[in-house]
Parts: C-alpha cells; structure tokens; sequence
C-alpha cells in the first residue's frame, strides 16, 4: 500500500501538480524596464522590489528567482500559481487585479508624469494650484497619438480618458510593450507617453529634448493623478503574504535622516 501511495504521489509530481512543490525558492515575475523599482545592471535585475524581495527571502529562508517578462503577463501568471507565485514590479491595486490576485500593503505613492518633448513644453505646461508646474489631461489632445506601455496604471488610466465621455475621447493610444519603446517614439508616431514619476524622470535624464511634468486633473482644487504600489501574490498564498507584509512593515517604520527603508531604498538605486 505505501508503494501504492508513493507512485500515486510521484505520478502527480510528473504531471507538475502545484501541491508537490518541495522547492526552496520563489519564483517572482517582474517586468525589468522601470529603474528604479526593477532594472538591468551588469546583466543582473536589480532595484527597489528586488532588494524587497530578497529581504522576504532570508525571512523566509529561501531562495528568491527572478524571471523578467511582459509586465501584462504578470498578475494573470501569479493568479494562476503555476509558473510563479509572486509579482513585483510596480504593480498598482486595481479592482480587477483584485479579483484574480491578493496584494500586499501598500508601499509607495507614485504620482503619473507626461514625458513630452522640449519644443512643445510652453503649450503643456501650467502653474497648478498647488503652486506646482504641471500638465492638464485636456492639453493632451494629440494628432499622432499617445504611448503607454501595455497593462501599466497609466494605460488604465488613458483607456478611461479616451473611451466615449472621457477627457481625451477619440484620440488614439500607441501600445509598446516596454517603456525605453515608447519613449524612443516620442516625435515620431507619439506626441506624448504617460508613466510613473520615477522612471519617467530617469528616461529623459541626459535627453536634451525631452522633459516630463505631472499630469492633473483640472478642477478647483486641481488633482493629481497617481498610483499606489504594493506586491501581488496568488490567492491563498497566507504564509507569503504575511511575510511580505512583515518586511514591508519592517521597511516603512525604519526611519534615518527623516526616509523610511523604502524611500532609502529608491534613493540608493536612484544614485542618491
């Protein structure tokens, strides 16, 4: 009978049954094209959710593998908890992502940015109400169009905007699958890309021709728009979660010179 039961068991683990998983590392997909939170250096991913991770890791005692894909693949492959059990990399709490995925805290506010060319700056840019220079979503009608990297906050929040009723209805969206892409478009087929304030501020770094601005809601009180991140994990994966939260916990109430562990984090892959 144990024979019985060994080669029942040894069967299910050939065909790559999820509940034979004996491995002592974590898979977790990240999309390595959004410096500073997961980038390339040296041939390596680095960034802020990989040393994340790996801090999850060693509380964890295990291994921590990091596989570099589309970033619209992500949350539908960790919800599937087959090929990974884990996504960092800048994702953003939505409704939908909540209904196939769990998610960690939150950990970062990340306001969204236009990337735009220099020559065109004195037609976007305004004084806000805040006192800040920013750029309205309605200046960004565009003949040409607008580029966002597929499955981002920032394509959600464009698909809102140029649906029937939105600011920007009818204007067309160029999709790339990588932010460097779109960036490298900006003049040609794009007028304008829409991401994240970090990274939008590292790509036009050493680009005479490019500058990026925050992009608002126009109203009394103008609005920013923006996106919170946090680490998604396939449902009913408790224990990971849970350590997750533990480090992310760990992180936000360290403070040194006035940062958390988190902004230290960015800092420190922003070559602060």
């Amino acid at each position: 009978m144990k024979k019985l039961i060994k080669l029942i068991v040894a069967v299910f683990c050939l065909l790559g049954t999820t509940s034979c998983k004996t491995s002592d590392t974590l898979i977790v997909y990240t999309e390595a094209g959004f410096a500073p939170f997961e980038y390339i250096s040296d041939g390596k991913i680095v960034g802020v959710d990989i040393d994340i991770m790996n801090k999850v890791g060693v509380k964890l005692g295990k291994k921590i593998k990091f596989e570099n894909v589309n970033f619209d693949v992500i949350v539908d492959t960790v919800a599937a908890g087959k090929l990974a059990n884990i996504g960092a990399a800048g994702l953003s709490v939505t409704p939908e992502r909540l209904s196939k995925v769990d998610f960690s805290k939150v950990y970062y506010q990340a306001n969204l940015y236009v990337i735009y060319e220099v020559k065109n700056e004195s037609n976007l840019k305004h004084l806000m109400s805040d006192g800040n220079f920013g750029i309205y979503w309605s200046s960004l009608k565009s003949d040409k169009g607008i580029g966002v990297q597929t499955g981002t906050t920032a394509d959600l929040f464009l698909s809102d905007e140029v649906k029937e009723g939105g600011i920007l209805e009818g204007n067309k969206v160029n999709y790339f699958s990588s932010l460097d892409t779109a960036v490298s478009d900006i003049g040609l087929n794009s007028d304008y890309v829409i991401i994240d304030e970090l990274p939008a501020k590292k790509l036009v770094q050493g680009k005479a021709n490019l500058n990026c601005l925050p992009l608002y809601y126009k109203g009394e009180e103008d609005q920013l728009a923006f996106d919170e991140y946090a680490i998604c994990v396939t449902k009913g994966h408790t224990a990971l979660l849970n350590a997750i939260n533990e480090v992310l916990d760990e992180l936000l109430n360290e403070e040194e010179n006035g940062i958390n562990g988190i902004q230290a984090l960015i800092n420190k892959h922003l070559g602060l």
